[in-house]
């Protein structure tokens, strides 16, 4: 065979193999980034619960908030100090200022409550 059916018979595998897989590649980069929109676009349905530990940074009982330093919120939010809403104003009876707790939170995203907290020793 001569060497340039050789070279030429080469280069055509080798057009079709990158050609093939270019498009393999974009057809699974179209339907992940379709498959991201539609995650993005759906709202989080139903309510979830988290249990987490924290610190007690402030008790704000005229608005019904309680600072706390806590840990990563998984499938939530990265451990940060922020303020929640109680489900109740019993809930942060006794708690002082610089407590170890354990919490339970829950609701739908954004919207969640401390519906318990348990003082850690």
């Amino acid at each position: 065979m001569r060497l340039w059916k050789v070279v030429l018979l080469v280069n055509l595998a080798l057009a079709l193999g990158i050609g093939g897989g270019y498009l393999w590649w974009g057809r699974r980069t179209e339907r992940l980034e379709r498959e991201l929109a539609q995650a993005r676009a759906a709202p989080a349905v139903g309510q979830r619960e988290w249990r987490v530990r924290g610190v007690v940074r402030a008790i704000l009982p005229d608005i019904n908030l309680m600072v706390l330093s806590h840990e990563e919120i998984p499938g939530y939010m990265a451990p940060m100090t922020m303020g929640f809403r109680a489900a109740s104003p019993k809930i942060y009876d006794g708690l002082q200022v610089g407590d170890a707790v354990r919490f339970t939170v829950r609701g739908t995203p954004p919207d969640v409550l401390v519906t318990a907290v348990d003082r850690i020793p």
